[in-house]
This record gives structure tokens, C-alpha cells and sequence, in this order.
């Protein structure tokens, strides 16, 4: 039998933790290497560019959710981003025509969660096997208040859970990229 010990515990901590996420960065291009260190990513390097798309607050998310099979001896990690973009208008429409055109999206998220002078974690998701677009709605709302925007889900399963991906203590995602922009 394969050894599968854990090796730490966690503590409880200070209630310092927010949910939500701040922006994702969707690759346009292609990731040619990663290194890692414990688990955590300390450098992309391909070529393209990582387009920000910016939330507005208290409408994105990421879950992970581990999904074992005893009686199939598998495990793989399926990954969920849920965005809004606000404004239905023609730019708009054209990125989210080619967004969901693509199956195999390599996205890193921006938590509103991390250091004390409020730089989120960053975290790549669908490392391996890509995300896709797996849902959304473009919708004008009912009354004067409310939403004009497109709400987009995004989906992948990997063998693997989420890599966080460190920049060096400077909050600065260029600074774990190599031969990628970011705009």
C-alpha cells in the first residue's frame, strides 16, 4: 500500500480571513514551464498575456471540491470560478464569445484574502488539464437597479488541488512571470 501520511496539522489562527476574489487573470498564449518550491509556485514562464478581468466585490468565487472514489481507487479536484462582468455591450460580448470558445483556459485567481496591507493570494488554476466555460447568463435585469451583466462559470478538473502562486513577497503577479504579460 502507498504511504499517504500527513505530515502537519492545522491550527486554528486569528480571524483574519476574507472570502471572495478581487480579479482572475486569463492566459492568452501558452505556459511552457513552472517551477515550484513546497508546493507553491514560484515562477510561470511561457509566452502571451494574462488579461485581468476586475470584479466587482461580493460577486466571485473559487471552490475546489476533492472528489475520491473508493470503489475506483481515483481522485481528481474539480475547480469553479464564478465571475461577473458588468455592462452588456459589444467588447464585452466578443471576449466572452472567445472565452468560452476555449477549452483549455489556464487562469490564476486574486483573492481578497492575504497580507496585512491587502494584497491577495494569487492562485493558478486549471494547471494541467485547463478550465472551460461550463455556465453563464448575459442578462439586462428587470428593474432600474438591477444588474446589466454577463456571470460566467468556469470549470476544470485536475489531478491535483490549486498551486498558490508567490510573488516574492511583493503582491506583484509580474514578479512570478517569465516571458508573460500581464494587461
Amino acid at each position: 500500500m502507498a504511504l499517504c501520511n500527513i505530515t502537519s496539522g492545522a491550527t486554528l489562527g486569528c480571524r483574519d480571513n476574507v472570502g471572495g476574489i478581487e480579479s482572475v487573470f486569463i492566459l492568452s498564449g501558452s505556459i511552457t514551464t513552472i517551477t515550484a518550491a513546497s508546493n507553491e509556485i514560484t515562477d510561470i514562464s511561457g509566452t502571451g498575456t494574462f488579461f485581468e478581468f476586475e470584479l466587482p466585490r461580493n460577486v466571485g468565487d473559487f471552490t475546489e471540491t476533492p472528489n475520491p472514489s473508493l470503489e475506483n481507487g481515483t481522485l481528481y479536484f474539480e475547480q469553479v470560478v464564478n465571475i461577473v462582468i458588468q455592462k452588456l455591450q459589444t467588447s464585452v460580448r466578443n471576449q466572452v464569445n472567445l472565452l468560452a470558445l476555449n477549452p483549455n483556459l489556464k487562469m490564476i485567481v486574486k483573492t481578497n484574502n492575504g497580507t496585512d496591507d491587502g494584497v491577495g493570494q494569487y492562485f493558478l488554476v486549471g494547471r494541467y488539464r485547463g478550465m472551460s466555460v461550463s455556465a453563464g447568463t448575459g442578462a439586462t435585469g428587470t428593474a432600474f437597479g438591477d444588474a446589466n451583466q454577463y456571470a460566467l462559470a468556469f470549470t476544470g478538473q485536475e489531478p491535483q488541488p490549486f498551486f498558490e502562486v508567490s510573488t516574492g513577497g511583493t503582491g506583484v503577479l509580474t514578479d512570478a512571470l517569465t516571458g508573460i504579460t500581464v494587461a
